[in-house]
């Protein structure tokens, strides 16, 4: 599995570490805790929920599209391998023209034998 780059797990991690911290801070305090507190407290891990959604979705992003673009790359080393041979056995063809199509016709014969059977 891809590792995220460190800037962004560096970033997730203080994340994480922030709300561990005011997680163990209010389990320390008096459990005599305001409605406001709690009501402030949610807030902020709500952010901080949606920054780590937004960091993990734009790394995601990002890796489709590097993938997208290497297989991109894939297909035009393809196409270019492709082409290069077509004009290899088109100028074979035209040097040797009887014995292209000798071997033609023998690759026919064969082909012809397989499928009566």
């Amino acid at each position: 599995m891809a590792q995220l780059p460190s800037a962004s797990h560096s970033k997730i991690e203080d994340a994480a570490n922030d709300i561990a911290d005011r997680i163990e801070a209010k389990s320390d305090a008096e459990s005599g805790a305001t409605s406001d507190d709690i009501q402030a407290d949610l807030e902020a891990l709500r952010r901080d929920i949606a920054a780590l959604t937004q960091t993990v979705a734009s790394f995601g992003s990002s890796k489709i599209r590097e993938a997208g673009q290497t297989s991109q790359q894939y297909v035009d080393s393809a196409r270019e391998t492709i082409t290069n041979l077509e004009d290899e056995l088109e100028a074979h063809v035209h040097a040797r023209p009887f014995q292209s199509l000798a071997i033609a016709a023998g690759i026919g014969y064969v082909l012809a034998l397989l499928t009566r059977r």
